[in-house]
Order: structure tokens, then sequence, then C-alpha cells
């Protein structure tokens, strides 16, 4: 299993990443530029809006995201000690878009900028106005990464979570969604493991079969992008999950691009927000032996 990479990805994140990309970088421990994290910082606080979040897009002007917010908060929460107050704005955003279910959604302000990036095709994985588990549980995940005082709120978010998986492992996008979709998995089994469910209760480990099965589907398809939840399965404990993690880390290094970033399947060009998460995760997974 070959586990260097063939070519220089920071130098091709460090010229076309977005701020969050970026961060991504540092959050996983590479080595970077001395002053970077600072300049990152310095960076989030000039897009961060009023209301504490950060815009849709990270483009300044838009609305505020929860998907965005959640993001950049995980990526940061290991810096609270010395940017409490920007961490803190950015928490208290999130949880001003808890809905009473527990869950988290974004504001009808959102929608035509989901419809742009996406097309219509994308209120049927990302509606407004209403509770979606995979945005849940990236919020989640993150004020449990800032330590969030409000226990209440985390366990309201968790509990929405624990009830609204599916038959099959997986979770619906939303509440009342006719099928399952394996792609909010991953965010969510993050967010259980965060705030500390029990590894080997029925809902983890059904949910981390379903991923598991995804998984190794995703890799016969050649599919990079369903790798970003590869480093969420990294306590295997059969052979065949080991052989899963192992085919992952080998898709990840053989599907690099020259420039040194990774592209969707079908398209030639690098994506830089795709190679801040594969670099993320081959960075979490070289840690460990499989």
């Amino acid at each position: 299993m070959g586990t260097i990479l063939h070519y220089d990805f920071q130098n091709y994140m460090l010229s076309n990443g977005s701020v969050a990309d970026k961060l991504r970088l540092a959050s996983a421990g590479f080595e970077t530029p001395a002053g970077l994290v600072d300049e990152l910082m310095s960076d989030v606080k000039q897009i961060l809006n009023n209301d504490g979040g950060i815009p849709f897009g990270v483009t300044p002007g838009s609305p505020s995201s929860v998907k965005e917010t959640a993001e950049i908060l995980a990526l940061i929460a290991q810096y609270k000690s010395k940017w409490p107050e920007v961490i803190n704005m950015m928490a208290e955003f999130l949880v001003s878009r808890q809905k009473n279910d527990g869950g988290f959604g974004e504001s009808l302000k959102i929608d035509p900028y989901i419809e742009d990036k996406w097309g219509p095709i994308g209120r049927d994985w990302y509606p407004v106005a209403k509770s979606v588990t995979w945005l849940t549980g990236k919020a989640l995940e993150a004020l449990c990464l800032v330590e969030f005082d409000s226990e209440e709120r985390l366990k309201r978010a968790r509990d929405f979570l624990l009830h609204s998986q599916y038959e099959d492992g997986n979770w619906p996008d939303y509440t009342g969604q006719e099928t399952s979709d394996p792609l909010a998995t991953g965010n969510i089994l993050r967010a259980l493991k965060a705030i500390d469910v029990n590894p080997e209760s029925k809902v983890l480990k059904d949910g981390k079969a379903a991923l598991f099965q995804h998984l190794k589907t995703s890799i016969e398809n050649r599919s990079t992008f369903d790798m970003a939840d590869l480093s969420v399965v990294s306590s295997p404990k059969t052979d065949l999950e080991r052989e899963v993690i192992r085919d992952g880390i080998e898709l990840i290094v053989q599907t690099q691009n020259k420039d040194g970033g990774w592209a969707p399947i079908g398209i030639k060009k690098s994506d830089p927000e795709l190679s801040s998460i594969l670099a993320f995760v081959l960075r979490k997974l070289s840690k460990k032996a499989f």
C-alpha cells in the first residue's frame, strides 16, 4: 500500500485554497509557513458577519451559513484560548439556528445561494428552514469541540440524530425523506463520537457498518469524493474493514493530480476543497496502522 504522495499538495493548497482549505491543513498538523494561522484567523474575523456566522461560500456579503460556520469552527476549535471572542461568536450563531426538534437548519436567505451552486437538485439534500441531519452533525461536532457550555442544547441535537436514523444504518437528509443518504452518515457519526455516544450502541454500530459498505462501493467506483469519510471509520475491527481503509488510502494516493490536488470523478481540474479534505484524511490516517 502506498502512503507517500507523489506530488506536492501543500504548494497547490497555499496557492489555490480558500481560508477554510488552508485552515484544514493547519488543523491536520501539516507544517505551514510561519504566521499562516494568524493570517487565516485575521481573514476569518474580516469575513465574519455581524451575527457571528461565516457567509455562504465564505464569500463576504453573503448571508451567514450554518454549514460554513460549523466547518470552520471545527477547524479552529483548537485555537480557542487565543481567539475566544471570534470562536464564541461563531458558536452563538450556530445555536441561534437550532430548531425546536433539536436539529439545525439554514435560513430562507440561503435558498437562492444553494440553487446557484448546485441547481434545483440541491434542495433535495440541502433544504432550508427545516432541520437537516448532516448539518446538525456538523454543528454538533463543532460545538462539542469548542466545549459549548449549554449541555441541554447539545443533548437535544444528539437526540435528534439518534432518533432519525433509518433501518439501513444511514440517515435521511431531513425528517420525512423517503430514502436515506449515505453521504450524510459520516458527518453524523463524527458528531455522535464528539458527544461521547457509546461506540457499542446499536445506532453507532449500524451507522459504521452502513458507512463501510458505502465506502467499499465508492472505492470500486473510484469515487475520491466519498473518501472524505474514510477517517470516520479509522478504528476497524475486522480484516474486511482494514482492507477497505487500505484500499481507500491507495485510491487517494493513486488519483492525485500532477499539480498536487485532487479532482472529483469525471473532472480533470483539481478542486481545492476536495484536495484539502483528502489531504486532511490522509494525515489523520497516517497516524494509525492498518
